[in-house]
């Protein structure tokens, strides 16, 4: 593994972040042009720095993984309270309390350095004295990187699947 610090969200990340998106989008793109794009970069950073009101949500988590001083991975998470409606939801993970992880990036020259495990790891940390007694996130299953992440290195079992259909 790499020697990673992991550590909050704190202004002057944006720029790391956004190269880890136009990495992350630029592989997705690769295997599934039909479903993924790379994101537009202009305003990308302005856009993350402004992003304050979310990231002082007590539920919520933006995590940065540095590797010598470079932001090396992100991770945004949220603590979802059990639904109101959970006594007559068919799922029980709707009356837990949900660590959700929505979005893991790595850029790509830290790929399978074990930055990504340490962002889960500290995010699942997190959750856990928040009242979070279930981890979940999706994925797409056609990376050969992302799926295998999750479940042979996780841990993380599939439950669903996301179905599409293309209206037009």
């Amino acid at each position: 593994m790499a020697d990673v610090l992991v550590r909050g969200y704190r202004s002057g990340d944006a720029p790391g972040i956004v190269r880890i998106s136009r990495d992350s989008g630029a592989y997705y793109e690769r295997i599934a042009p039909e479903l993924f794009r790379s994101p537009d970069t202009e305003g990308f950073v302005e856009f993350l720095e402004a992003d304050t009101e979310w990231r002082e949500q007590p539920a919520n988590l933006a995590l940065v993984a540095e590797v010598n001083g470079e932001v090396a991975g992100y991770l945004e998470a949220s603590i979802q309270d059990p639904l109101g409606s959970a006594r007559w939801q068919t799922q029980r993970d709707l009356g837990a309390m949900r660590l959700f992880i929505g979005y893991v990036g790595t850029a790509e020259r830290f790929r399978r350095r074990g930055v990504a495990t340490q962002l889960v790891e500290a995010a699942e940390e997190w959750g856990r004295p928040r009242g979070a007694v279930v981890a979940i996130c999706d994925t797409f299953l056609g990376s050969d990187l992302s799926a295998p992440f999750w479940e042979e290195r996780m841990g993380y079992a599939r439950q669903a699947i996301i179905l599409r259909k293309p209206l037009t």
